[in-house]
């Protein structure tokens, strides 16, 4: 990538157009080569409610200390901070965390999470179909555990699971309220064409851990579709960097919607992954027209934030006479991922920092948080050719319905 500094000397000015490269990754992160994707599903109904259970009907589940430890990624050490990275993370070949089976009739699951976005540090078996979980912690950071998403083989389609995630860090969740976690077949996606779909009976949230700060429990049982299956779970519908660039290279190539828009590169992050701008208007010019702000996933883990930007941004670009007049009126400048890295490495919350870009406005420094700094100079830049009607950033709730929205 181009040096930073070279990005830095017009601060807020938008680069040449460019193309999302292959995601960058710290030198301590193993990366499995595996392209990972999912198809895209509408499902036929809302997804279901489920009664939730309160704590004292959760289920019994065993510690860690009375299991058999199956999968243990090495996470980057709490303390230490980011030096450089590159893609495809560590260079050589990869570790096993994952136990081996001991025969093909062992029903261990094999689980793994070395992928864009991915996040799951230990599993341990407590049962023949039982397992609690462990999150890693947003990297260089010792909490922010509540982004999950991992991949299980060796399913077997008869018998129960539970699952238990024994360190996620907030107090209240939706989980509590009749949210289900996300699952996904590879098997029901190629041969029925089912994406994400919510499952999960018994689910409960709850206080686990009297230590300070307090821990508390997801917990859910689940039955595989199919034997031999390859699934996933997650704690939202993913949305990777890779995601972003494939969406922005289908952007470009469609003449229809490209004529209204340009993409360039805002900055780069700390890893040299691009952040990029996106500036939508009409094609009559832009003198006198005012500037709407719009930005997204500066929270790694609220990866509703990029789906709904990205509703946004093809109705925005559409032929519909409201997106037509709104072209005609206003110059939209979208930042679309402000945080790259932090979805890249599965993070919740930070960002290679390892703090909460969120809480870096007006103190940002562009050696810390470049695309928070870039973003507010690039704010600055239209300021003095034109009013700034409106900037909305775009997050996901863990506990809150809906839809909401702050305005300044």
């Amino acid at each position: 990538p181009a040096p930073l500094g070279q990005l830095w000397r017009s601060p807020g000015e938008p680069q040449a157009p460019i193309s999302l490269p292959a995601p960058r990754w710290p030198v301590e992160c193993e990366v499995i080569p595996e392209t990972i994707e999912h198809i895209e599903w509408v499902p036929p109904k809302p997804e279901p409610f489920c009664p939730p259970m309160g704590p004292e009907q959760a289920l019994c589940t065993l510690g860690e200390e009375q299991g058999t430890v199956v999968y243990h990624s090495s996470p980057a050490l709490q303390g230490s901070g980011f030096t450089h990275a590159q893609v495809g993370g560590a260079q050589g070949p990869l570790s096993s965390p994952a136990a081996p089976l001991e025969g093909p009739q062992d029903p261990t699951l094999l689980f793994e999470s070395r992928f864009e976005s991915g996040n799951l540090q230990k599993a341990i078996k407590v049962g023949p179909y039982e397992y609690v979980l462990v999150l890693r912690p947003d990297l260089y950071t010792a909490k922010h555990t509540q982004w999950f998403y991992f991949r299980v083989q060796n399913t077997r389609q008869e018998p129960l699971y539970h699952f238990t995630i024994a360190n996620m860090a907030k107090p209240k969740s939706l989980y509590g309220q009749g949210l289900q976690p996300l699952f996904y077949s590879q098997q029901d996606a190629q041969s029925r064409g089912i994406g994400w779909r919510r499952v999960g009976t018994d689910v409960c949230y709850y206080r686990g851990s009297a230590g300070k700060p307090p821990l508390f429990r997801l917990s859910w049982t689940v039955r595989f579709p199919h034997d031999g299956d390859t699934c996933f779970f997650a704690a939202g519908y993913p949305y990777t960097y890779s995601d972003l660039g494939r969406y922005l290279r289908a952007l470009a190539a469609d003449p229809a919607r490209s004529r209204y828009c340009t993409v360039r590169a805002l900055c780069r992050s700390l890893a040299g992954n691009t952040v990029p701008l996106l500036t939508v208007t009409g094609l009559g010019g832009t003198a006198g027209k005012r500037a709407v702000v719009l930005s997204a996933r500066v929270h790694p883990g609220e990866s509703s934030g990029s789906w709904a930007m990205r509703g946004f941004l093809d109705f925005l670009l559409s032929p519909h006479e409201d997106a037509q007049l709104l072209r005609r009126l206003f110059i939209f400048k979208v930042v679309p991922m402000l945080n790259p890295d932090g979805v890249v490495v599965g993070n919740s919350c930070c960002s290679l920092a390892g703090w909460d870009a969120n809480r870096a406005y007006g103190k940002a420094l562009p050696s810390s948080f470049p695309g928070v700094w870039h973003l507010q100079a690039m704010v600055e830049r239209e300021l003095a050719e034109r009013e700034v009607v409106l900037y909305c950033d775009f997050h996901g709730h863990s506990r809150k319905n809906n839809v909401f929205m702050y305005g300044c």
